[in-house]
């Protein structure tokens, strides 16, 4: 069999995606390694970030720290208690209860006023 020029480029072909083939797996490999270590550093440093941010959550409310350390800076003081009603609870009876009371009185005639002085 003769080679034709057909032949020729395609084998040209093959050996030219046969070296591309070759380069890319090379830089595949490269670029698989700097992943690796760039999730290693990433890894590294989110550590980092979550201890960081631990230590500056850290107050004389929530550890043992004196409160002499709250007004640090980069430190938030500890929340302050709510004061007020609590829970959020009406005063007295419940309601629909029968309550009690000193209603008014009709007749006028047992109650005496004295000269604005007051009652008696």
């Amino acid at each position: 069999m003769t080679a034709t020029p057909l032949d020729a480029a395609r084998d040209a072909l093959a050996g030219l995606q046969g070296q591309l083939i070759t380069l890319l797996a090379a830089q595949n490999a490269a670029l698989a390694a700097r992943v690796a270590e760039l999730e290693a550093a990433n890894a590294e440093l989110a550590g980092r970030v979550a201890r960081l941010e631990r230590a500056a959550s850290r107050n004389s409310g929530n550890s043992s720290l004196p409160p002499s350390l709250d007004d640090q800076p980069g430190r938030l003081p500890p929340d302050q208690p709510k004061r007020g009603k609590g829970k959020g609870r009406n005063p007295g009876k419940q309601p629909g209860a029968p309550g009690s009371h000193l209603a008014w009185s009709a007749d006028l005639s047992r109650s005496k006023i004295v000269n604005g002085s007051g009652w008696r």
